[in-house]
């Protein structure tokens, strides 16, 4: 926590400091103007007295006021800009991470941590700016203003002091660990919540919503429960202390009368002792709201700074090599070999191949045979473990991230649309692209039909993650997003899958053109869609079990296991 809170400005901090310090400077005169104005002015009926007092008093009240609202002003903008700050960051670290670090992690955990626990850091920094500084300061004012009037009833402080502070650090250990419990669960609540709603069809599809309900609920239930553990233990931190401070005042009472009866002691001195209690109270409820959230907050402080002190796996060479993003497109792997973290088995073993310009490379097999973490390598998503992955002759690892994916147009497995427009989704292919160019793209793509027959053409809006078009238009679409790119190098991780033959085929006559001097890899599971290819590979268990053309690797018997069942299927 004090890692984050060391990120507030010098000038926020001495500005609450300055503010919270008049305002409680003005709120402890005011208790003893209330004890001048009744010894110097009620008691002995002196008009004057009461006008000159009062007068500082609504003074002191304006000042208090003034103060006050300028803390205020000063913790919200000091808290928000943090909270603003520590989201940019997180999301830039997030967008950086390899896929071994998001697994670390997992999406759900990783919007919690960006959403809930930054919210309970603003809230803690406000309340710090505020309270943490302010209420410190007026109770140990309170009590030395205390002392000064009359040091025998301000003993009275000095036994309930001690015991309420240790009631409240018993408490605050007892809920700690029910805090942090708390915030796992809630990445629990979340990871269920979102995986119900992307896979809501499925769900339905296998009548498998009365389960979820269940599992949520239950996931619910014990986020509850834990909940309930902590806020009960919590609820005995009130009470306790109003008991305190009640007895605290009974006493102050009991005593003083007996000294303002012996005449050692005057009636406005009581009434400002009385005062004096009720801050040193309000200053240890501040203190207990900041020791309800501190915890939460240390929690929230250790997550947030796990995702800001991790480190990036893929990162770019300290002196990278530049290549011109016009020349021809090659790719080539050299003996690689990849297995994720500490896994003991490889993903890949000693895959070898190289295409070159206005070549087109073919890669399929099975399921879970590797087909798309040769795509992640080239894309540097991963590093291999052994070998080298050579792009225009260079390691991809010697390249600036920024250079190497210039350099390549990308179309993932799952056609990935933003919320927008189709302008601006295929502008990410190239910001600079004219209207001429999308078109070309679209038409390429065979999307131009079904582009031009929306009302608003390119401006036809986009809902999140393209859920208002089929799937095989969210692949043309992705195709095209790719091709506005005008790469050298292009990767279609099986993004005709949802496509038609016919739309299939015209779509790769199509692309000819645009990849005359590119490298092209196809990933794909249906033989028609690659068996134009100049190589074609078939990965099976992570190696190469064949390599040729379509007509060479027939002798091959899983192409043609795989080919036989796919003309069984057709027919």
């Amino acid at each position: 926590m004090w890692r984050l809170i060391k990120r507030i400005p010098v000038w926020a901090m001495v500005g609450a400091i300055l503010f919270a310090m008049t305002q409680a400077v003005g709120e402890l005169l005011l208790p003893t103007q209330t004890a001048r104005i009744i010894d110097d002015g009620v008691a002995t009926g002196n008009m004057q007295a009461i006008y000159s007092i009062g007068g500082q008093m609504i003074l002191i009240t304006l000042l208090v006021i003034g103060s006050a609202t300028i803390s205020v002003f000063i913790a919200a903008r000091t808290s928000q800009n943090l909270g603003r700050e520590l989201r940019n960051e997180i999301y830039s670290k997030v967008l950086r991470f390899s896929k071994e670090n998001m697994g670390d992690f997992g999406e759900a955990s990783l919007i919690t941590r960006s959403s809930n626990d930054i919210q309970q850091i603003e809230v803690t920094v406000m309340m710090i700016m505020r309270m943490v500084l302010l209420a410190p300061a007026m109770l140990v004012a309170a009590v030395v203003m205390a002392v000064i009037s009359s040091p025998e009833l301000s003993l009275v402080y000095a036994v309930t002091g001690p015991i309420l502070a240790i009631l409240i650090f018993v408490i605050l250990r007892m809920v700690s660990p029910y805090f942090k419990s708390m915030q796992r669960k809630v990445d629990d609540l979340n990871l269920i919540f979102r995986e119900g709603l992307t896979g809501v069809r499925v769900i339905r599809a296998f009548n498998r919503s009365k389960f979820e309900e269940e599992r949520f609920a239950t996931a619910n239930r014990d986020y509850a429960d834990t909940a309930i553990k902590a806020m009960f233990r919590m609820s005995f931190l009130m009470p306790i202390m109003t008991t305190i401070l009640s007895l605290t005042n009974i006493t102050l009472s009991w005593r003083g009368a007996h000294l303002v009866a012996a005449q050692e002691l005057s009636v406005g001195v009581i009434l400002s002792f009385v005062n004096y209690s009720f801050i040193i109270m309000f200053s240890f409820m501040m203190l207990g709201m900041i020791f309800v959230i501190l915890p939460r907050a240390q929690v929230s402080a250790q997550r947030i700074n796990e995702i800001l002190d991790t480190e990036i796996t893929i990162h770019s060479p300290e002196n990278p090599v530049s290549v011109n993003p016009a020349e021809p497109g090659k790719v080539v792997f050299e003996d690689v070999d990849f297995k994720f973290g500490n896994a003991e088995a490889n993903v890949l073993d000693n895959i070898s191949f190289q295409v070159g310009p206005g070549q087109t490379l073919a890669i399929i097999g099975g399921t879970g045979s590797g087909k798309s973490t040769i795509a992640n390598l080239i894309m540097r998503f991963s590093d291999v473990t052994a070998g080298s992955v050579k792009v225009h002759d260079h390691d991809v690892r010697d390249y600036s991230l920024d250079n190497l994916r210039q350099l390549i147009g990308y179309v993932p497995q799952k056609a990935n649309l933003f919320a927008g427009t189709i302008r601006e989704n295929l502008l990410y292919g190239n910001a600079n692209a004219s209207d001429d160019d999308l078109w070309y793209a679209l038409r390429i793509a065979q999307s131009e039909d079904f582009v031009r027959g929306l009302p608003e053409g390119l401006d036809a809006p986009v809902s999140q993650g393209g859920n208002n078009f089929s799937g095989g238009q969210k692949q043309r679409l992705s195709i095209a997003r790719a091709i506005v790119k005008h790469a050298n190098i292009y990767i279609f991780d099986d993004s005709f899958s949802a496509l038609d033959y016919t739309t299939d085929r015209k779509l790769r006559a199509a692309l000819k053109d645009v990849t005359a001097d590119a490298a092209t890899i196809i990933i794909a599971q249906r033989v028609s869609t690659i068996r134009d290819a100049d190589t074609i590979i078939v990965l099976d268990k992570g190696e190469i079990s064949g390599m040729g053309t379509h007509d060479e690797l027939m002798a091959n018997d899983i192409y043609r296991e795989i080919v036989e069942s796919q003309i069984k299927e057709a027919e």
